[in-house]
């Protein structure tokens, strides 16, 4: 690639003054491909504009950008057993935007459109990144790398959109089309720096929403819970609608979405256990641990025909299907959980607002950014509470889980940001012109309009009853230009910390405890209550308690190199505490870099 472009740069330069006039001046029969490739080197992007196209292309109205990411994983200590301990993760990513004024004299109309293609150690369809930690039991926030899901090509937002003017903040902006509320709303550029999900797109938002639907299976004569969607706060959704924004003053603006609420944008299955849940927990063999059998089943949590722990046949999870990988227009259709009940809706509505003030503090008029807002995911699920047990009823046998049946129609949540420029660095002023006899005196120093530290904090929540995750906050420092002789490079801190719902716990207890059945044939005592600690009988454990959750934090670092201005390198760590968020896995500390390259 780095010849293509070399040899492209060359013969596309070739006719610049700038290097006839080297070629016509020095004896090297390389001259014109060493001018070519210093300009190339020196250029704006990767790609030297398209090799010339980009250009003619942007007369034409058409403006394609993009970049490419080579991140490497690696996982010192703790994290999942039984999986890598480094990995590498591929992004490449396309946006074009054409503007109707150039041709049409539309002003201010324009479409977006956004590609992306993702991958895992050289696959498109890896289904887990190895290196999560642990991060994959009652949410998966705090994934080490946010790049690990939305693998093979992906269609991302393609929208029309008029705005007043030509700033980047204009006074009224409107779009509609294949859009996504991420994209729009909680933008917060200081964040993209980092690699932990948590920090780098989640912002706590998307936790486990409820325990799911339950639906009557015949032939397994118990209630099946079905998962819904959580709220798909991350890059990886889309769906029709439309984002209204206005600024009422130049310091505070206004802006309110609404689209479709897909359920199952990432696949709708049952609640099988996640790896750091499988069933019964304390039992399950090690070459299990941290592992989700593929085709949406658990291998572990299989049960016989007396409904107790068999773990030699798989069960029978559906398997989940891929709905929205952006090809898919239409939102989700009805699904009909593995013969087991009736259909269920998979499209509703989905609300997210925002009220934000934008402020420049302080004699260096330093840049601030102050937002409230709220979502609605408009999608059915059940609460944590209450938990409702269904006993065993003629043939039907007992309940291993106890179901809820406490359904909501929505999950609604709020988040709250402030960025704020903390400083800026003091550079010299230039002279100032001559006035004649009475010359002004220019200021020895004036605030850097780019160098400085700056802070980034947000904290978001949604009610304990019905999420796993209902708080979470963060709080970061990104200096830029800390050295004079790397005005360009960034380093950067973040912590993040999530916290657990109490009712998501009590959950869990009725889970593990509130249990009535009869062991017949195993020669197991009949309970009404399971003691502290698993029964066992003939050596098999069967029912353990799943660990209560408590919180997880994460803290990252980051020096990124600027290589010139188009590519940089990014060394960085990590370290996550407890990532499970149920004391079930070890501390991890990771360091990685990712490499960087803007077309």
């Amino acid at each position: 690639m780095m010849g293509l472009f070399l040899c492209g740069a060359s013969s596309a330069l070739a006719g610049s003054p700038e290097v006839t006039a080297f070629a016509s001046t020095s004896t090297s029969p390389f001259s014109s491909l060493e001018g070519g490739a210093s300009q190339w080197w020196n250029g704006s992007s990767g790609t030297d504009k398209w090799l010339g196209l980009g250009n003619p292309l942007s007369d034409n109205g058409l403006t394609v950008t993009g970049s490419a990411k080579e991140t490497f994983f690696g996982n010192l200590t703790g994290g999942l057993p039984n999986e890598p301990q480094g990995n590498w993760s591929t992004e490449i990513r396309l946006q074009a935007t054409y503007d109707f004024e150039k041709i049409l004299g539309l002003k201010g109309l324009t479409f977006e459109s956004g590609w992306r293609y993702r991958a895992t150690d050289g696959s498109q369809s890896t289904p887990y990144v190895g290196i999560q930690a642990g991060t994959t039991g009652a949410s998966s926030l705090f994934n080490p790398n946010y790049e690990s899901s939305g693998l093979g090509v992906r269609i991302l937002p393609q929208y029309f959109q008029w705005q007043s003017d030509s700033s980047k903040d204009p006074r009224f902006l409107v779009n509609a089309g294949w859009e996504n509320p991420y994209d729009q709303f909680l933008q917060q550029p200081l964040s993209k720096m980092f690699e932990n999900t948590s920090i780098q797109q989640n912002h706590g938002i998307g936790g486990a929403a409820g325990p799911g639907i339950p639906v009557w299976s015949a032939s397994q004569k118990k209630y099946v819970t079905y998962t819904t969607t959580s709220v798909p706060w991350s890059s990886a959704y889309a769906a029709w609608g439309g984002t209204l924004r206005a600024k009422p003053s130049s310091s505070t603006y206004i802006q309110s979405g609404l689209y479709m609420a897909i359920s199952g944008y990432n696949g709708v299955q049952t609640s099988a256990w996640t790896p750091t849940q499988v069933y019964p927990y304390t039992s399950v063999n090690s070459s299990y641990l941290g592992k989700l059998m593929t085709g949406g089943t658990s291998q572990v949590s299989a049960v016989n025909a007396k409904g107790l722990p068999n773990g030699t046949t798989k069960s029978p999870y559906v398997v989940p299907a891929q709905n929205n990988h952006g090809f898919n227009f239409q939102g989700a259709g009805t699904f009909n959980p593995n013969g087991n009940g009736g259909l269920y809706a998979q499209n509703g509505l989905y609300n997210v607002n925002e009220v934000g003030w934008t402020p420049k503090l302080g004699a260096d008029k330093l840049d601030g950014k102050y937002a409230v807002g709220s979502y609605i995911w408009g999608q059915n699920n059940t609460s944590y509470t209450p938990t409702t047990w269904v006993p065993a009823s003629g043939n039907v046998t007992a309940q291993k889980k106890p179901t809820a049946f406490d359904q909501n129609s929505v999950i609604w949540g709020m988040y709250f940001q402030a960025d704020q420029r903390l400083y800026a660095n003091r550079e010299a002023s230039a002279p100032a012109p001559s006035m004649g006899k009475n010359p002004v005196e220019a200021p020895a120093y004036t605030p850097s309009k780019t160098r400085g530290l700056y802070s980034f904090n947000v904290f978001s929540f949604t009610p304990p009853q019905n999420n796993a995750l209902p708080f979470y906050f963060s709080a970061g420092l990104v200096y830029k230009g800390l050295l004079d002789a790397r005005k360009d490079d960034q380093m950067g801190v973040c912590f993040g910390s999530g916290f657990y719902s109490s009712y998501f716990n009590q959950y869990i207890d009725s889970q593990n405890q509130a249990l009535k059945t009869a062991y017949n044939g195993h020669n197991a005592t009949p309970a009404n209550t399971v003691p502290n600690g698993p029964i066992t009988s003939r050596g098999q454990s069967y029912y353990a308690y799943l660990p209560h959750y408590s919180s997880t934090q994460v803290l990252e670092s980051f020096y990124n190199i600027q290589i010139n201005k188009w590519a940089s390198l990014k060394p960085y760590a990590q370290w996550i505490v407890n990532p499970a968020g149920n004391g079930t896995v070890g501390n991890d500390l990771l360091l990685g870099a990712r490499l960087m390259v803007m077309f």
